[in-house]
């Protein structure tokens, strides 16, 4: 049986960055077993002295990897196979016909380039491969033994030393492991010590039972918001991404099932099942006192999550991240997706907003994104919320968006808290060809109408048609417009679910505080 350590190219790739060299050998499974990833070869052939049978219906490839070394020790000669001589050992093994306590197979260099994982091996243990009975060939003699081929002593690798741990070096996907050291720093937001125990504490005690890829806290019970009464404590919302939502519900289900609603007694697909087919994606467990905390959670899929962050499907995730989040639980797809989430907010606002402007006029645009369409914001929300927000957290805000500012060539600071932008219609333009998919196809979609309804006509020339619109008089309008029509149906449609999901006395019991909130406001 042969036995997968390096499994993928890019884990090979990242071998031969570090100066590694890789090669493939076909191994017993009596001989190395599987288990044991770290065990020297030394070690391994010791538990293959009670048994050498192969499996005849399986066969795996083995990748071992190790540096080269060139001393006066390697003087020795080491036979190898050439190419044609191993692919007669691969099907002897492929069809059970080797036998032996160690078999390893390696390649030479002939006119072709070898790929890294045919690199030769040192084949100095080899034993005599025995045919099987049923399979040898009577009708006339035996072939001629292969020949010696001699390597040279830099292309010996000796098989003593320590294989990778896969799990422990390979257990990120190679595409997303290595992100620049403070690639997306802007995004972790300082709290008070004290809350921030709390908050990791709840993520901890449900992440250890059902495990979380990406989570964050929001809200009034995370940052203070202008017009909130200290002394209350209101519940803190969380939001949970999850690789595999069903699979999540089931271990939630069985370590909480009284998180749940009615709809947990249908299992853990129904609750999936209701997650991932209406509203936003989003399914929300509220009023869990979780450590002697109120708290909200949300579960959402990874992939979700990065999609709206990216596209703005929905803008109901996107939305809550473009304002300052504390986030428990990071994960390099997800910090790269909202990486970009935060420049489209950006530009969205700069499209919007006049030569000159203040920071908080920025601010301001960006965190009234996602309420744009929300019937919440006419039922029981604070109708100056955005504006409180971003008055009590003006510092947060300067943390999440002047290193994006920074990076923007269109934008320049004139003094403190003063900004200037660059509108001539070129840099208009590419910044609105950078927006999200969908928003973009909804401004030109509402700018052609607009167009037919005064009777002009629409020139669709290549870059004429994006300089027009990015330099129309009413583009905040049509920006607006289409931001509304992208959050309004996601928001009720989730709102609608939430009665499922949360029960009715539990949706009872937060609408009586909307309204109370709202109530008290009115007076």
């Amino acid at each position: 049986m042969l036995i997968p350590l390096l499994s993928t190219p890019g884990a090979i790739a990242r071998c031969q960055q570090q100066g590694l060299r890789c090669a493939a050998a076909w191994i017993p499974k009596d001989v190395v077993p599987f288990t044991d990833h770290t065990a020297n070869s030394s070690s391994s052939r010791s538990h293959g002295s009670n048994g050498n049978r192969y499996n005849n219906n399986r066969t795996t490839t083995a990748h071992y990897s190790t540096r080269a070394k060139d001393s006066a020790s390697q003087n020795k000669t080491s036979t190898i196979l050439n190419t044609d001589q191993k692919r007669t050992i691969h099907s002897s093994l492929s069809s059970g016909q080797v036998s032996g306590s160690a078999t390893a197979a390696a390649t030479v260099q002939d006119a072709s380039p070898i790929p890294p994982h045919h690199i030769p091996l040192n084949s100095k243990n080899q034993t005599k491969q025995t045919p099987h009975p049923s399979t040898v060939n009577t009708s006339g003699p035996p072939p001629p033994p292969p020949q010696a081929v001699h390597a040279q002593p830099s292309q010996v690798f000796k098989r003593t030393q320590h294989r990778p741990n896969f799990i422990r070096d390979f257990e990120v996907p190679p595409d997303m492991s290595r992100l620049p050291p403070k690639f997306g720093d802007n995004q972790h937001i300082d709290i008070d010590g004290e809350m921030w125990e709390r908050l990791k504490s709840v993520v901890d005690s449900i992440h250890h039972k059902a495990p979380i890829r990406y989570a964050f806290a929001y809200g009034s019970g995370v940052f203070a918001q202008k017009g909130y009464d200290g002394k209350q404590k209101p519940m803190v919302d969380f939001i949970f991404a999850v690789s595999h939502p069903q699979h999540w519900h089931s271990l939630n289900l069985q370590a909480n099932p009284h998180h749940y609603s009615m709809l947990g007694k249908f299992g853990s697909k129904a609750v999936a099942t209701t997650q991932e087919q209406l509203g936003a994606g989003v399914y929300f467990n509220p009023f869990i006192e979780v450590n002697g905390m109120m708290v909200k959670y949300g579960v959402v899929s990874i992939d979700t999550l990065c999609n709206d962050l990216l596209n703005w499907d929905t803008m109901y995730l996107a939305g809550r991240l473009h304002k300052p989040v504390k986030i428990l639980l990071d994960d390099p797809r997800t910090r790269l997706s909202n990486q970009v989430n935060l420049f489209n907010a950006t530009r969205v606002a700069l499209l919007s907003l006049p030569k000159r402007f203040t920071s908080e006029e920025l601010f301001t645009k960006i965190a009234g994104l996602s309420y744009l369409g929300d019937f919440r914001m006419s039922i029981g929300e604070n109708p100056h919320k955005v504006q409180n927000i971003v008055n009590a957290q003006l510092s947060q805000f300067h943390r999440l968006y002047d290193p994006l500012l920074l990076n923007l060539s269109n934008v320049t600071t004139l003094r403190e808290g003063h900004l200037e932008q660059d509108d001539s219609p070129l840099v208009r333009s590419r910044t609105f060809q950078k927006l999200p998919p969908k928003l973009k196809q909804g401004v030109l979609y509402r700018y052609h109408s607009a167009l037919s309804k005064a009777g002009v006509e629409i020139v669709k020339e290549e870059g004429h048609e994006i300089q027009s619109v990015a330099t129309a008089p009413d583009l905040d309008k049509y920006l607006e417009k289409t931001v509304h029509s992208i959050v309004q149906i996601p928001a009720l449609s989730q709102s609608i679910k939430g009665i499922a999901t949360a029960g009715l006395t539990k949706t009872t019991k937060y609408g009586i505080q909307k309204l109370g909130k709202w109530w008290g406001r009115s007076k």
